[in-house]
């Protein structure tokens, strides 16, 4: 139950910053989105592709590591989010970056929702591995461990912060590569803090959110790369 009340918290906090942002900086829709018809098929291509990400790669990493049930996985979530995106883009003919309209509000529904990830404990399966550090947690088994979700609610806040700030000085900049800055410091933190987490190793020692996030990493620094010669 505490951890949906915190799903909800961090839907509702995550759209209130997107509002805000939008309205702060007169946004109406995506960069790129020409109508509201496509705005509407565009933010169902999305929903769709985060949907099925979170789930797959939740549940995936569940089975992984030999248990049962059904997960979600924001990582997973961005992912197909983003197959979804480009997808859409490269039919509907859209060649430049449309994602900075949804940062401000997803950042915010990882900040809120890795605090909810944490209160939950050890049945959510996001814990850390065992730590001697004094700000280790324990969680009820007797173990201290990295409270990775906390590291991550707190890069990703910070990020929050640099980008608020930044954004009315350089709103160009941040319209065609935002996005892009966005994924390569989320996927980048969730590299790291993924070798301080108990799942079982799929390929050279990496879980399979490190795969992902390696993914996102390469597709980040491709498109960055494509922006600045595309300026």
């Amino acid at each position: 139950m505490l951890h949906f009340l915190f799903d909800l918290l961090a839907l509702v906090s995550g759209v209130l910053v997107s509002l805000w942002f939008r309205r702060q900086y007169v946004l109406s829709r995506p960069a790129g989105i020409s109508d509201s018809s496509q705005h509407h098929y565009y933010l169902l291509a999305l929903l769709l592709g985060l949907a099925a990400g979170s789930t797959l790669f939740g549940t995936l990493n569940l089975h992984l590591a030999g248990q049962g049930g059904v997960a979600k996985s924001m990582l997973g979530g961005v992912f197909g989010a983003i197959v979804a995106a480009e997808t859409f883009k490269y039919f509907a003919g859209i060649r430049q970056s449309t994602g900075l309209y949804f940062v401000p509000g997803l950042i915010m529904l990882i900040v809120v929702g890795r605090v909810g990830c944490f209160l939950a404990g050890l049945p959510d399966f996001t814990y850390g591995t065992e730590t001697s550090l004094p700000w280790g947690v324990d969680f009820g088994d007797g173990v201290q461990r990295h409270p990775v979700q906390l590291y991550e609610s707190l890069t990703m806040l910070a990020f929050l912060v640099v980008l608020l700030l930044r954004y009315p000085r350089n709103p160009v900049f941040w319209q065609a590569q935002g996005f892009y800055v966005f994924v390569l410091v989320y996927a980048g933190q969730r590299f790291a803090w993924e070798f301080l987490k108990p799942y079982p190793p799929l390929l050279a020692g990496l879980n399979l959110f490190h795969l992902l996030s390696l993914a996102l990493l390469a597709y980040a620094l491709l498109m960055l790369n494509r922006s600045r010669n595309h300026g």
